[in-house]
């Protein structure tokens, strides 16, 4: 079920996931996003396209957070900031949904 899309969504407890009309391809590193209700396409650099990766409405913000941590050998809180406001940015551009 979608939220409505006030502010910053999501905590390091939410659990986003793709809305399911858009589809998405890695391509070098990178993943290219075809949102076909917007009629645009969007590219995601390397870690963005890793945390589109990992977005399934299973993991929390803060399960993938700590992967990236991991992944990528930053601090847990760095990665913690960085993934809420990356996603939260992608939810303000409607490629997002989470369950209630």
């Amino acid at each position: 079920m979608n939220k409505s899309q006030v502010g910053n969504m999501f905590t390091l407890k939410s659990c986003p996931q793709p809305k399911s009309d858009i589809v998405g391809r890695n391509v070098d590193n990178e993943a290219v996003l075809v949102l076909p209700q917007e009629g645009q396409v969007k590219v995601l650099n390397q870690v963005g396209a890793r945390i589109w990766e990992l977005l399934n409405g299973k993991r929390t913000v803060g399960e993938i957070a700590a992967i990236l941590s991991q992944e990528y050998a930053v601090s847990q809180a760095i990665a913690e900031n960085d993934t809420l406001e990356f996603l939260n940015d992608l939810w303000e551009k409607n490629m997002l949904e989470t369950r209630d």
